[in-house]
């Protein structure tokens, strides 16, 4: 059976084709007009109506009205927005970032999140957004962004780029402008030099070790007199957490950061200054003078690092104080305060360098120049006549492992206090934990360590006191020599490999330039000094003159050299209560030294004892003082001379090898420094001096004097005898030889170049107790003579008879001549019969004589 799909096409059809049916059970054939009638042949409905259900299930269409918002036009239905009222819609919450927010979006209706809807807000240009309100983190008022915004700026706000290489000196000066504190980011910004930072204030706010300001160029011409990187010239500055970066390429020898005189306060915290490679003017960070201007400078938590000259450098300043930074990898000095003014007018005053750090460069911490004209070329004249620094605290800091000095002082009334100095001076062969060439002044406290050339060095010094200082490992432990008026108290000194307590006469810096002083009125009292093997105690020299040397303890380690607990070559001195080794009483027996029967004592007993003597005693000699026989130990200068620039010394005697320099200042002479002792020499050793000048004259010393108004107690636990002294330098008073039996003492007192006199004794040779009560008298050879002084007479009293008689002699009559008491005697030396001898029979005056013989 063919099917439908088998029939061709109709070409077309009419209502009389006819079309296959079924109805009834029988296949019939219908027309298309049969087909068709009874439908509608098209619909009618009214304008601005629609067709369509509006009932419940299926039903005949019906017309629907076209309401609000829609419009028909021709064949189209448009929409237009449904007019609401918010006030009319739910109340909702907090919108959530991830609420959806409904948009208009490329020309469709879009959803965004909450969120983005929000970030999409920066992006777009002029938002004005100050208006806006908000409390600051831990703030209780809630203010506009715009005053919030107002506590700084940015110096991006004025155009900045903080890319390194950008010049934005020009931002940064308009940022300032603003009157506000200006943030710096974390990003380096190129500001070219000069850069004048002028007005009321300036305050930089950075990230500390971020933030940081960078020369690219000294390519600028700013208004500093010294050609400056950064011209610090507003009135107060401020700055916090900034990198001042000079740029180590950049060689011209200017200022890095200078605050001129005109900024009378700052605060510089958390900054770091370096790179400035200036050779004279390469300081990381610069005050310059505004003596006498009472400023308010503070340094606090800064670092001063890789600059060619200084770290900080503060000039005549008036009240500045650092604190609790570090300077470390600079050429000269880490932290520098001098004023350099040759008219001596502009001073530092009220300076306070407490807590700093400072190491690896050549001087920690240098505050004052003992230059006394302020002129830096040799030949340099040292003094203390025009201090630079007038008053200053110096305390609680850590310099170490500086190639010269640790802390180098010069000035008046300066307190140098518990700083730790340790490792110092160990690049060069000279140089010191503390250098303190001061005047009125007081280093109290500090802690000096390692190997160090000098632990504290105050050479030059006047009126100053050094105490309570513990030193360990130097060369020298304390030099205090070359001064006058100085104190060394109450210091622990200990291992020193030289010495120590040294004192020279004339202090020099060892290339031929001294201090102009020759060293007088000194103390060493109260020490405590520890060595070993051959290293000197306490080393004065060249006769520094009116040395007390009092209370000090000097331990002496096993095999160390005893003799060398004191050497003194001078004339002048006070010795009193120096203990060594704790031994009180040091025991020792005369010996023969050179044919002369004699005692050798320490330097510094005050006691020693002898236990046997097999002659008497003739010479008593310290241990030096036999190690300096024949030397010449010293030239005393005795007259100073006037008109000398240079000068030398001759010895002449009958030794060889002593040599010495001269010293002089002023044009006079003010001492002689022995550089060798020779030998051989002895009395009648003589010196003089040459030069263009004239006048000056000198004595020399051989070996050494028993020091005037020494004190020595020989404590005798056998008989002793001491000779009397006629041509050897002993006084015993008595002509002859005195013995002090066992169990006495004898008190000898120095008298310089005539040796030493007994001054308290048992004389048991002419007093002798008897062990009852009574005591006689008695000479060693000889009469006993009672020899009244003046007018006094011989009187003979008793406890009950305290008036007593006296015992007369002279010449003539006493009749009417000579009072006395009765029972008085009166012998005539004229003699003759009845008029030799006389007896007072009454009364007090001069009558009532009898001659009896």
């Amino acid at each position: 059976m063919t099917t439908i799909g088998q029939l061709p096409l109709a070409a077309s059809v009419s209502d009389s084709a006819q079309v296959a049916i079924f109805q009834n059970n029988q296949t019939l054939s219908a027309t298309r007009a049969q087909m068709l009638a009874g439908t509608q042949a098209a619909l009618s409905l009214p304008q601005n109506t629609l067709l369509g259900g509006v009932g419940p299930g299926t039903a005949a269409p019906q017309p629907i009205t076209i309401g609000a918002n829609l419009a028909l036009s021709g064949s189209t239905l448009s929409a237009t927005a449904a007019p609401f009222v918010i006030a009319g819609l739910p109340s909702g919450t907090v919108p959530g970032a991830s609420d959806l927010v409904a948009l208009g979006q490329a020309g469709a209706n879009q959803a965004v999140s909450y969120a983005n809807f929000l970030a999409g807000m920066a992006n777009v240009p002029g938002l004005p957004a100050g208006g806006l309100t908000a409390t600051a983190a831990g703030g209780s008022v809630a203010r506009t962004i715009a005053a919030l915004a107002g506590n700084a700026v940015s110096i991006e706000d004025y155009g900045a780029v903080g890319d390194g290489v950008t010049d934005d000196s020009a931002a940064l000066l308009a940022a300032i402008a603003s009157g506000l504190p200006v943030r710096l980011g974390a990003k380096t910004y190129a500001i070219a030099g000069e850069t004048d930072i002028t007005g009321a204030t300036c305050c930089l706010v950075g990230s500390a070790g971020l933030s940081i300001l960078k020369r690219p160029a000294q390519s600028k011409t700013g208004s500093a007199s010294t050609a400056t990187w950064l011209n610090i010239a507003a009135t107060n500055f401020y700055a916090d957490g900034v990198v001042f970066d000079a740029n180590a390429s950049i060689t011209a020898d200017t200022l890095a950061v200078a605050v001129q005189p005109g900024c009378t306060r700052s605060l510089i915290t958390r900054c770091s200054f370096q790179n400035a490679q200036g050779p004279n003017n390469g300081n990381g960070l610069t005050y310059l003078a505004s003596d006498p201007t009472l400023v308010g400078h503070h340094v606090d938590d800064c670092e001063f690092t890789g600059n060619a000259n200084n770290g900080l450098m503060i000039f005549a300043t008036d009240g500045i104080s650092v604190t609790n930074s570090r300077a470390y990898g600079n050429k000269n000095n880490g932290i520098c305060a001098d004023s350099h003014d040759p008219a001596f007018v502009l001073k530092v005053r009220a300076l306070q360098i407490v807590g700093n750090s400072c190491w690896d460069n050549a001087i920690g911490i240098l505050v004052g120049n003992f230059v006394a004209n302020n002129v830096f070329t040799q030949p340099f004249l040292y003094g203390n006549a025009n201090p630079d620094i007038l008053g200053a605290v110096i305390t609680g800091n850590n310099c170490y492992e500086n190639g010269i000095y640790g802390i180098y002082v010069s000035g008046r009334n300066i307190l140098v206090s518990g700083n730790l100095c340790a490792n110092n001076s160990t690049a060069v062969g000279f140089g010191a934990g503390i250098l303190c060439d001061t005047g009125y002044c007081k280093i109290s406290g500090n802690m000096i360590t390692g190997a160090t050339a000098f632990g504290i060095d105050c050479g030059g010094s006047i009126y100053t006191e050094v105490c309570s200082n513990y030193i360990n490992g130097a060369w020298m432990g304390l030099n205090i020599g070359g001064g006058q008026y100085c104190t060394a108290r109450s210091n622990f000194i200990q291992d020193c490999t030289g010495a120590g307590v040294a004192v020279q006469n004339v202090e020099s810096d060892g290339s031929g330039d001294n201090f102009g002083l020759a060293c007088t009125e000194l103390s060493i009292c109260g020490n405590w000094i520890n060595y070993s093997g051959s290293v000197t105690g306490i080393l004065i020299r060249d006769a520094a003159q009116n040395i007390r040397v009092e209370d000090n303890v000097i331990m002496v380690n096993a095999g160390g050299n005893l003799t060398t607990a004191l050497s003194a070559y001078t004339d002048s001195i006070i010795l009193r209560r120096n203990v060594v080794n704790f031994t009180t009483r040091w025991p020792v027996n005369p010996a023969s030294v050179n044919g002369v029967y004699t005692l050798t004592v320490p330097d510094l007993a005050d006691a020693v004892s002898i236990s046997q003597a097999s002659a008497p005693v003739a010479q008593i000699l310290t241990a030096q003082g036999a190690l300096a026989a024949g030397t010449v130990t010293f030239i005393k200068v005795t007259a100073p001379g006037a008109g000398y620039t240079t000068a030398t010394v001759t010895i002449s005697g009958t030794g060889t090898g002593a040599a010495a320099r001269v010293w002089l200042s002023g044009g006079k002479v003010i001492g002689i420094q022995m550089s060798a002792f020779g030998s051989g020499y002895g009395s009648g050793t003589t010196a003089t001096i040459s030069g263009d000048g004239s006048g000056a004259t000198v004595s020399v010393q051989v070996g050494l004097p028993s020091w005037q108004d020494r004190e020595l107690t020989v404590d005798c636990l056998a008989a002793v005898s001491f000779a009397p002294g006629a041509s050897q330098p002993l006084n015993n008073w008595t002509g002859t030889t005195m013995t002090v039996p066992a169990g006495a003492s004898v008190d000898w007192v120095g008298m310089g170049a005539n040796g030493w006199r007994a001054a308290r004794f048992s004389q048991s040779d002419y007093v002798s107790p008897n062990g009852d009560g009574s005591v006689a008298l008695k000479s060693r050879a000889g009469d006993i003579s009672l020899h009244p002084a003046g007018s006094g007479m011989v009187r003979l009293i008793s406890d009950t008879e305290p008036t007593g008689a006296v015992e007369l002699i002279g010449r003539g009559s006493p009749l009417n001549v000579v009072s006395a008491p009765a029972g008085s005697t009166f012998r005539n030396l004229n003699g003759g019969v009845g008029s030799t001898f006389w007896v007072k029979q009454s009364g007090t005056g001069s009558g009532n004589w009898v001659a009896v013989a």
